[in-house]
């Protein structure tokens, strides 16, 4: 999902290791190895009606801080590689009885957030939360309530101005968006020592009056990785490839947390491409043979290769108006992907664009598909993750012999 990284994290370098446990002369046993591994699925969404294509879904629990009994399950957690933070509709929570504690400033006024997506921007209250994944645990994690009942302070009039309010399932087509993207907080620096403070964060009174203010980094909304105890240097997305040309109408996977922790999580010594990121969790794609490069990042937020191309038509009837529709498919394409910085590994990368007019009816997992039309930037979206393994490495934590933010697959 295409989302707006405001500042450089700035951060102490981690450096991770597994876990050894006593040595066999101890008379102890080692510790077994903690469960890492949660199912991910592609399928039309929570409910029948919603319709959603290439979205991948986890199961999320949240608890009040320090009580393991007092949580929620929540399904249809949308995975989104591109954003950072854990978000939950707040009618969905309610739904489960839960109530988390909320974020407040200084002042004791609470603390709001809105956050720019590709398809507009959210708002809510930042609250605190244990998050659980597998066996893996985040405790007293900061995270967005998706505010879609409205009974919380309304957002300022720089929230939603000239776009949309998604904080609603339909808007994700989602009870929540998991974002584990490159980096731990979702703004960082800006967000905490800016003068002005940007439109992100706003101290709310009682009133209702929000006012934009500087927010810790420590006490924004937060990768949950980056708290769990050893298996926090990033994750693995792994989906297997599609069983049909026109689409499957579902499609099952895993998420791993840790990246060269356990022995279910190495990242491969030869045969992989690792992409250094920058400041933006960017590295660079230059498209089908193009004079320039652009920013491109590994997305599953995004249902598609998302890119600018005045040459390919575009759906203007059916179900996928303002996707591409090549005239003559499949259309063959390329792009080579070059890392920033000292992870500067180079592939060429050839893919194909599909008329989604073709695609059955009732598929939930679709290769080819294709939209972006005057794009800037290159967005490797959900069709890319089908047959690979893709590997996210957080900024400052050690993945292997390198530093993350990195991609790699």
């Amino acid at each position: 999902m295409n989302w707006r990284r405001l500042g450089v994290l700035v951060a102490a370098g981690v450096s991770l290791a597994a876990c050894k446990g006593a040595s066999t002369g101890s008379g102890f046993a080692p510790p077994p190895p903690t469960l890492n591994t949660v199912a991910l699925t592609v399928d039309t969404g929570p409910t029948a009606a919603t319709g959603a294509i290439n979205h991948a879904y986890v199961t999320v629990t949240v608890c009040l801080p320090g009580n393991a009994t007092a949580c929620a399950s929540i399904d249809h957690v949308l995975l989104d590689t591109g954003s950072v933070g854990l978000r939950l509709v707040r009618s969905v929570l309610a739904a489960k009885s839960l109530t988390l504690p909320v974020s407040t400033d200084s002042g004791g006024n609470g603390v709001e957030e809105c956050m720019s997506f590709g398809g507009g921007q959210t708002w809510g209250p930042v609250a605190i939360a244990d998050v659980k994944l597998a066996g893996e645990v985040a405790a007293k994690t900061p995270l967005q309530i998706m505010d879609d009942t409205g009974s919380g302070a309304p957002p300022p009039a720089t929230c939603g101005a000239g776009g949309t309010l998604i904080n609603g399932v339909g808007g994700f087509g989602a009870n929540g968006v998991l974002g584990l993207g490159v980096f731990a907080e979702d703004c960082g620096a800006s967000c905490a020592s800016a003068t002005p403070a940007p439109p992100v964060y706003f101290g709310c009174t009682a009133a209702g009056v929000c006012t934009a203010e500087n927010v810790a980094a420590s006490a924004q909304v937060t990768n949950p990785v980056t708290g769990f105890a050893a298996d926090n240097n990033g994750v693995i997305v792994n989906l297997p490839n599609l069983q049909n040309a026109n689409g499957d109408t579902t499609l099952q996977g895993e998420l791993v947390f840790g990246i060269g922790t356990q022995t279910d999580n190495a990242l491969p010594a030869t045969g992989i491409t690792i992409l250094g990121a920058d400041a933006t969790g960017h590295f660079t794609a230059t498209y089908n043979g193009a004079s320039a490069p652009l920013p491109a990042l590994i997305d599953s937020g995004t249902d598609s290769y998302a890119f600018g191309d005045p040459t390919i038509p575009v759906c203007n009837t059916g179900a996928f108006v303002g996707y591409y529709c090549p005239a003559t498919a499949p259309q063959p394409l390329f792009a080579v992907n070059v890392g920033v910085g000292a992870n500067n590994g180079v592939d060429t990368v050839d893919f194909a664009l599909a008329n989604p007019q073709s695609f059955v009816a009732n598929a939930a997992a679709i290769g080819g598909l294709g939209s972006g039309a005057g794009s800037s930037k290159f967005t490797w979206g959900m069709p890319f993750f089908y047959g690979r393994k893709i590997y996210l490495g957080i900024d400052q934590r050690t993945v292997g012999n390198t530093v993350g933010p990195l991609y790699a697959y």
